[in-house]
């Protein structure tokens, strides 16, 4: 039962082999598959940052809509912001500065005990979060 980085997402719809590669393995031994809201909101700025004012537009966010449907979607609650806030204030202390989206993810996966699919080595500096590279 993972959680996915964004960067896993792009990686998977743009046939990376290493991403294609762990969603046969994901899919052979689990139904459940979650993405957090901040991927979900990374994806579609992509989205919209490449096709805004292009008839392009409709067609590719249908397409990401139907990508990210595959996904259970975990909110960005109260608790993941405490997590978040704990995440991020260690971070500071040790020196350590990973994107704000990235906090919020780290903290997704750790608040619902899920490992994180994930090429960025940043997570790596999160205490207690499993990281699992592809």
């Amino acid at each position: 039962m993972p959680l996915f980085d964004t960067g896993y997402l792009i990686d998977l719809t743009n046939g990376d082999l290493g991403a294609v590669t762990k969603a046969k393995q994901v899919d052979s031994g689990s139904d459940f598959k979650a993405i957090s809201v901040v991927t979900v909101h990374e994806y579609l700025r992509g989205i919209f940052y490449h096709h805004m004012d292009k008839k392009s537009l409709t067609s590719k966010l249908s397409k990401a809509l139907i990508d990210l449907a595959h996904f259970e979607q975990l909110d960005y609650t109260a608790e993941v912001a405490r997590e978040a806030a704990r995440i991020d204030a260690s971070l500071f202390r040790q020196g350590t500065k990973i994107p704000f989206a990235d906090v919020i993810i780290a903290a997704t996966a750790k608040h619902h005990n899920l490992p994180l699919i994930t090429r960025d080595s940043h997570f790596a500096s999160v205490a207690e979060l499993i990281v699992i590279d592809y």
